[in-house]
């Protein structure tokens, strides 16, 4: 039984669908990601948005390296984008030959990604 009772709380911050919602390995980060092409970041104790990632187009899945610098974001039809979550500067874009990126995980070691997604057709 927990000894206090859970509360719900209620968070602004995408215009769209929200696709993923996920906590960092700490649980004091929470992070969303939306078809109104953004990633959010709040922090859970103040229950605030601290930080606001542009994707630019509709974002189907995040993951967050075990340290917190990182977030990793699935572009649904362009790739997958790297940032740094300090300033929220973009590290890095790679391009996935795809129709739809449907999900971006790390592995355990944070040493690698994968990216799973629908083949182009032709």
């Amino acid at each position: 039984m927990l000894s206090t009772p859970m509360q719900p709380t209620y968070m602004t911050g995408h215009s769209r669908p929200v696709r993923k919602v996920m906590h960092n390995i700490d649980g004091d980060l929470l992070f969303t990601c939306s078809d109104d092409g953004s990633a959010c970041m709040y922090d859970t104790k103040l229950c605030v948005r601290t930080g606001v990632f542009e994707i630019k187009e509709a974002c189907k899945s995040i993951d967050v390296t075990k340290d917190s610098k990182y977030l990793f974001a699935a572009a649904i039809t362009f790739g997958i984008y790297i940032f740094k979550i300090e300033d929220g500067s973009k590290m890095a874009t790679l391009e996935v030959n795809s129709i739809m990126n449907k999900q971006v995980e790390l592995d355990y070691s944070d040493k690698e990604f994968f990216v799973l997604s629908d083949e182009k057709g032709g």
